[in-house]
């Protein structure tokens, strides 16, 4: 049985949480703190097997935590995204990406990837 993503207060575990950062800074490639189209569109192809339409850049840019300067999606933004989905109860949809990207149902990396690397993952989630 998979461990839990959220806690009862709708937030995500630590562990969770350090998973999902692990892989918002595999496609952060400039290391700026933020996906910039063509890094979101990585992620996209990567995880759904498609780029997001026009639509889905403008609901992300309107609704999650982009910066101003550029509407990169910031790594925030991409936190808010999946509470978003996991909270809504599409939690299968969360643990998929999540075993796309090499996790198992502990979040523990064990299947890198061809974008993922095998650096030990570390609860960087607070910086």
């Amino acid at each position: 049985m998979p461990v839990d993503l959220v806690t009862d207060d709708m937030e995500f575990t630590p562990k969770c949480e350090a998973a999902l950062v692990h892989i918002f800074n595999l496609y952060d490639k400039d290391k700026d703190g933020a996906l910039n189209d063509k890094e979101i569109q990585e992620f996209s192809t990567f995880t759904n097997g498609k780029k997001f339409t026009k639509e889905e850049l403008a609901e992300i840019r309107e609704h999650l935590d982009c910066r101003e300067s550029d509407n990169a999606l910031l790594r925030g933004g991409f936190l808010q995204l999946y509470s978003l989905q996991t909270n809504a109860g599409d939690d299968d949809e969360t643990w998929k990406d999540l075993k796309k990207h090499g996790f198992n149902d502990k979040l523990d990396l064990v299947k890198p990837t061809g974008t993922v690397n095998s650096k030990p993952l570390k609860n960087d989630s607070k910086k």
